[in-house]
């Protein structure tokens, strides 16, 4: 283990719990390319860096291409203060067997031996089966090789939008895994089993699914579909989740759980973060919340609107 690794306080830590009440921000994280041709930048992931700063890994869709008919990709932004992002450029892209369509929904983690593992979801094209959880390696962040294997999936559901964090029992250091499971092909009826699960694994490599269901279908605006987890460990041992919710009626918005032993969570019965405002009245979904380093969080989120164009935009914790 090198020096400066921190375990469970290197990734998706907050000593402070943000809470449900949040701002949103006047300003736009990560805007269209171009609005002629407009890109599609969504599933936010931002993870500090070692020497300051923040790394934001995302996926892109396009150019001008619905999802559905798009292929997408991994990039990533960097930015000294978590307001003003400098686009790098392209971190990841599809790959066979199981991302020949698509790689989407990052989460970058630390390992113990310095070098970084992001997490992902894999699509395949149309007809070739469901989605499923992939990895890949990295020495600097930047240049990313994929693992062989999946990580998570199966030849019946579709699972997506991992985030992994570190859980020590003794001596041993695990990882748990939260991410969504959805039916395939995608149904969003009330009885459709998309929840939100999660894993555990020795290595990173292996997950087992772990029993039950972290968060279920249970309110009105979760009728379609709850999905894209991003769980927090905070100081005094609990957890917090954010994850986004959709109903038939209202297309999106992030619901917020707490939980004491990462497990068996409870849910706040309001809207975390809704929608409102042009540039989000199409989608609100995929949260994402790194730390300020003042004692409030920045939340980074996906927004689409109503012509069908996706930005990441923030809030920020009162």
């Amino acid at each position: 283990m090198i020096d400066g690794f921190s375990g469970i306080e290197s990734v998706h830590y907050e000593t402070t719990d943000p809470g449900r009440d949040w701002v949103k921000d006047p300003f736009i994280a990560v805007d269209l390319d171009s609005p002629i041709d407009p890109m599609k930048s969504c599933t936010p992931n931002v993870t500090r860096l070692p020497d300051g700063g923040y790394r934001m890994y995302y996926t892109e869709f396009g150019p001008g291409r619905s999802i559905a008919e798009s292929d997408c990709y991994i990039k990533s932004a960097i930015s000294e203060d978590c307001v003003s992002w400098h686009k790098e450029g392209l971190r990841l892209y599809m790959h066979p067997p199981y991302a020949t369509k698509s790689v989407l929904c990052p989460d970058v983690i630390p390992l113990p031996d310095g070098r970084y593992r992001m997490y992902y979801e894999g699509r395949r094209h149309k007809g070739k089966g469901p989605n499923v959880v992939l990895s890949a390696l990295s020495e600097d962040g930047l240049t990313w090789e994929p693992e062989p294997g999946i990580r998570f999936g199966d030849d019946e559901l579709s699972y997506g939008a991992p985030r992994c964090l570190y859980n020590e029992i003794g001596d041993r250091q695990l990882y748990r895994m939260y991410f969504h499971q959805q039916t395939y092909p995608m149904r969003s009826e009330p009885d459709a089993p998309n929840v939100i699960i999660s894993a555990i694994s020795d290595d990173g490599l292996h997950f087992e699914r772990e029993a039950g269901v972290r968060i279920a279908k249970e309110t009105e605006r979760e009728s379609s579909n709850v999905y894209a987890p991003d769980v927090i460990r905070l100081g005094d041992g609990s957890f917090r989740m954010y994850y986004a919710g959709v109903s038939v009626e209202i297309s999106g918005g992030v619901f917020t759980a707490v939980s004491q032993d990462g497990l068996l969570w409870s849910k706040d019965p309001e809207v975390c973060v809704d929608l409102a405002g042009p540039l989000e009245n199409g989608l609100l979904s995929e949260p994402c919340v790194i730390g300020l380093g003042d004692g409030r969080c920045r939340m980074f989120y996906e927004a689409c609107d109503q012509d069908g164009n996706f930005r990441v935009l923030s809030a920020t914790s009162r």
